[in-house]
């Protein structure tokens, strides 16, 4: 980094936040980053399909020895995202179903699963970075698929090339455990420095687990120019393409093929109609992977915003349904804007996690998948916003009417 980046840098960060992020850039060229094992189940199987003439019986087995394992092969099976005729109820039809090698690559899901959604002072984030992991794998795999590459290695680019934005979250919370800061930051600031420290983060973790030569250059390279050095670079596109349309998600509910035709990768209208169909099965592909949300007893560094809604907000009054813990709990939308709507309630839901809601408006009931972003106390009960998470283009035609007061009763 040149001087004059340095000094814009340290003029533009917390100094607190300046501090841990130059303390996680040392304990990474020292080899001491707080680097997670490599999921134990996935590096068994892959192991056993190493072996010649290796049988499904045998991964079956191997996958039926971690109940919670095997429930997230199950549910994944039974997705959009793979489902093809009736439910399969067991591992074996599974496996069938998904095919051994894509099984490795869920497993692999299912354990990272594991590290990004554990308790601590930065959860807020990690679950954040965790749902964009999963929806650029499932990306990246069939818009490989559609060119012609390896989709099953593609599906483990989208998932590990920003996992080290995982890893840089459990270094800084091992130092905030040790030495705790005082005072909240918002979330764009903690983002910052996950972001810059992610790439060499991310490079340490694959020289940890031997994720060989192409994870290991795409994780290197897919926020370089396009002289960036990698062995298939039709692979590393494919990544860069997922992030630009995984940055999308992040500001809209749902993506037009206007919004895809202004990703300069994606110029043909195949291309983007593949995109579009997966992120369809996206909110119910990343729902396999929930863990049951748990109490996060750590204090958050991360201060919360008066408002997460854009501008352009307007008042309104109906009915929200949003299915949580396997159950319905109601609410009341009190506010609407182009990127979200507020609700009240007597129950609180947890921050970045995909949850299907019921929006029971004057025009009628919308289900859709909504994103919920900010959960605060409020006057006895609780204030939360919800934005909708991946809308096609029916559900998107409805939205947009709903925000604009324009849709009419039937």
């Amino acid at each position: 980094m040149a001087l004059d980046d340095e000094r814009k840098l340290a003029a533009s960060v917390p100094e607190p936040l300046l501090q841990l992020e130059k303390e996680v850039g040392d304990l990474v060229a020292r080899g001491a980053a707080s680097i997670p094992p490599y999921p134990a189940v996935a590096l068994r199987v892959q192991k056993a399909m190493s072996r010649p003439h290796f049988g499904l019986d045998e991964v079956a087995h191997l996958v039926g020895a971690d109940a919670a394992l095997a429930a997230d092969v199950l549910r994944c099976a039974n997705s959009s995202m793979y489902r093809r005729g009736s439910a399969v109820t067991s591992l074996t039809q599974a496996i069938t179903r998904i095919g051994a090698t894509q099984v490795m690559r869920l497993l692999l899901a299912s354990g990272l699963a594991s590290h990004a959604n554990v308790p601590g002072p930065l959860a807020k984030l990690r679950r954040l970075i965790w749902i964009e992991g999963l929806a650029s794998a499932a990306i990246c795999q069939e818009l490989a698929r559609q060119r012609g590459l390896r989709h099953e290695e593609a599906f483990a680019l989208g998932l590990l090339h920003d996992f080290g934005r995982v890893v840089a979250c459990g270094t800084l919370e091992a130092l905030l455990a040790r030495r705790p800061v005082a005072g909240a930051w918002p979330e764009e600031a903690w983002t910052g420095v996950v972001d810059r420290l992610h790439v060499p983060v991310g490079l340490a973790m694959a020289s940890r687990w031997q994720l060989g030569p192409l994870v290991t250059e795409v994780i290197g390279g897919h926020h370089a120019g396009p002289a960036a050095r990698c062995e298939d670079p039709g692979l590393l596109d494919v990544v860069r393409v997922s992030d630009q349309v995984v940055f999308l998600l992040s500001s809209l509910p749902g993506l037009s093929n206007d919004d895809l035709e202004a990703i300069p990768s994606l110029t043909r209208f195949v291309e983007r109609e593949v995109v579009a169909r997966v992120l369809r099965k996206v909110p119910e592909f990343v729902e396999a992977f929930e863990l049951a949300a748990t109490a996060n007893g750590a204090t958050s560094p991360i201060s919360q915003p008066g408002t997460t809604l854009s501008s352009g907000e307007r008042p309104v009054r109906f009915g929200v349904s949003v299915g949580h813990a396997g159950r319905t709990q109601q609410f009341t939308a009190v506010a609407i804007a182009p990127n979200g709507l507020a609700a009240t309630g007597t129950e609180p839901l947890p921050e970045n996690r995909l949850q299907e809601a019921t929006l029971h408006a004057p025009q009628g009931p919308l289900r859709i998948w909504t994103l919920t972003r900010l959960t605060r106390p409020d006057r006895g009960g609780y204030h939360v916003e919800l934005h909708p998470y991946a809308l096609s283009g029916v559900e998107r035609g409805l939205w947009d009417q709903l925000v604009s007061g324009e849709a009419k009763a039937s």
